[in-house]
């Protein structure tokens, strides 16, 4: 493999990446909303506390498949 296509995969894999953060972003606005919806009466601390809840259970989800190769930090 040479220099143009290692990076051509490393792009391919930083754009894979972008694109996963993005549909998770799209999730937790989802479920942000959906809640502020279905429990209006909730004060804002609750809220927040329950939106962080919902991204530490989304950071520690496990990896799709074991040979992967890990992009960034590890979780």
């Amino acid at each position: 493999m040479g220099f143009k296509e290692a990076m051509l995969q490393r792009n391919q894999e930083l754009i894979d990446q972008f694109n996963r953060d993005e549909q998770l972003w799209h999730r937790l606005q989802w479920r942000k909303v959906n809640r502020r919806v279905r429990f209006p009466k909730l004060g804002a601390l609750s809220h927040a506390i329950l939106d962080l809840g919902d991204e530490m259970r989304e950071r520690r989800r496990p990896a799709d498949c074991v040979g992967r190769k890990w992009i960034g930090k590890r979780p």
